[in-house]
């Protein structure tokens, strides 16, 4: 694995598509700002070996999936575990901290893509910013966005007490009982199609552990959809219960 990342003073690179090695890949890219701190996992969905790890400081448990984005073309879902991966790069910049990726994926119908994506943490300790750029080579129809807040894979200890779903902006409001402790995650997006922002209806998505919006448009080769997900954390013990909700929102919306 050391043969496949790229020690640099700022950077950590990896040059090489290696499936095999990724879960070991992941944990060696962690980035954090002392408040934020995750580990490599894809904002894609990803069927292959990784697990999602963001935490937040001081607590041990994983909280919730706040990159996580779906993008699916038809019947197909991006998925570079069962999609052709070529000219894979990734990047963590620790002096930032960010993590970018660029590379061209084709699908098993034959659709090829170039993604480029970005997750930033920002001056705010409690934000981040993720970038998911798609540009078609040969594809031409319909392609869907799902932007999401998720519980993570240890959902059974954290339990949903609210949720709001605006129509470009949405919030989980959560308590893990154990440690009495409450968070609030909120979430704004919005996609750029050429560089011209999509105005539309999104569709919502709500279930129990899992929140956010769906929008789906039409592409054809050339065209490039940039999709831009802002996120807040906060939690109880340095924000008044009471006050998590406005505190996180009035945070996101000045982002």
């Amino acid at each position: 694995m050391n043969q496949l990342l790229q020690y640099n003073n700022w950077t950590i690179e990896q040059h090489t598509w290696a499936p095999e090695c990724e879960a070991e890949i992941q944990q060696q890219l962690t980035f954090s700002n002392g408040y934020i701190c995750q580990t490599a996992h894809f904002e894609e969905y990803y069927s292959g070996a990784q697990r999602l790890c963001t935490f937040i400081d001081g607590i041990e448990h994983p909280i919730l999936n706040i990159s996580s984005i779906s993008i699916r073309l038809h019947d197909e879902r991006l998925d570079l575990a069962t999609w052709q991966v070529h000219d894979f790069y990734r990047c963590l910049h620790k002096n930032q901290p960010a993590l970018e990726r660029h590379f061209t994926v084709t699908s098993p119908k034959g659709a090829t893509l170039q993604v480029k994506t970005k997750r930033s943490l920002l001056p705010i300790k409690e934000a981040m910013l993720i970038e998911y750029e798609i540009t078609s080579v040969n594809y031409a129809g319909p392609i869907s966005f799902l932007a999401m807040l998720g519980s993570s894979e240890d959902k059974v200890d954290w339990y949903p007490l609210m949720n709001h779903i605006g129509q470009d902006y949405c919030w989980l409001w959560l308590q893990m009982h154990e440690l009495r402790l409450q968070l609030c995650c909120a979430m704004s997006w919005k996609v750029l199609y050429n560089n011209v922002p999509l105005v539309q209806r999104p569709i919502k998505i709500e279930k129990q552990h899992t929140i956010g919006h769906s929008l789906i448009t039409t592409i054809k080769p050339g065209d490039t959809c940039l999709l831009q997900k802002r996120v807040v954390i906060m939690d109880s013990r340095t924000h008044d219960k009471d006050q998590l909700i406005n505190n996180a929102t009035e945070c996101l919306i000045n982002l």
